[in-house]
């Protein structure tokens, strides 16, 4: 399979019974696996500072308050960790092309089950909403489909498909989180369900199986599907 995204054919993008949709970049030979943090002139983000000094990002974080009523904006906020020329890196991913800056940050990220009735690949559709939906919330699921089906009589001439973007259920652990040796407890109602199906992903899954064989609108990603597990979900609907 050429790397390149996205792939030239929805088969390149086939793991198993599901898909693999993990960015496929190369990097450049010539362009160092070390990143170097990027220095900029501190006259040119404060205000009054001369000087040939230079400062990175991670450095800004260190500078007292007060020059902060200084800082000089936009410029200021370009100087983000991936400083990188971003439209030549994406016509280079795009051509299949190495680059010569690798992602921070690029998800693993498989998708066991698509909707046959809305990602199918002869499919039209005028608008696709993507609803990101907590595996726990066949409740609201099922209040959402009812809302669509009376929204698509009202509006018979536009073709509108909704999928439900949901990850794995979570084994145990109930409310309570690890998150880098900080203990976090979710309040509420999530907290509550968590509770509720602690060591029951069986029988979530059984749930969630019977509405994809029913309605078929559930795209189901292979990550653990929690609150701190957000981002995974936004990267995978967007992907």
């Amino acid at each position: 399979m050429a790397c390149k995204w996205p792939p030239s054919t929805r088969e390149d993008t086939h793991y198993g019974r599901g898909h693999n949709i993990t960015l496929c970049v190369r990097q450049d030979s010539s362009a160092s696996e070390i990143n170097t943090p990027k220095k900029y002139p501190l006259s040119n983000l404060f205000r009054g500072l001369k000087g040939r000094n230079a400062i990175s990002f991670e450095d800004l974080g260190m500078m007292p308050r007060r020059f902060w009523k200084l800082a000089i904006y936009p410029q200021v906020y370009r100087t983000y960790p991936q400083d990188v020329p971003l439209k030549r890196i994406v016509k280079s991913v795009k051509a299949g092309l190495p680059v010569t800056d690798m992602p921070e940050y690029n998800f693993p990220i498989r998708i066991l089950k698509t909707s046959t009735k809305v990602c199918a690949r002869d499919t039209r559709h005028d608008l696709v909403i993507v609803v990101k939906s907590g595996n726990l919330g066949w409740d609201a699921r099922t209040a959402f489909r009812a809302f669509m089906q009376r929204e698509k009589a009202c509006s018979p001439q536009l073709k509108v498909g909704v999928v439900f973007s949901l990850g794995m259920p979570r084994k145990h652990g109930g409310r309570i989180f690890n998150r880098d040796g900080h203990i976090m407890s979710l309040d509420g109602t999530a907290g509550d369900r968590l509770e509720e199906y602690d060591g029951k992903a069986n029988a979530v899954m059984e749930q969630i199986n019977q509405e994809i064989e029913q309605f078929d609108d559930i795209l189901l990603g292979d990550y653990e599907d929690t609150y701190f597990n957000l981002t995974w979900k936004t990267v995978t609907n967007l992907r």
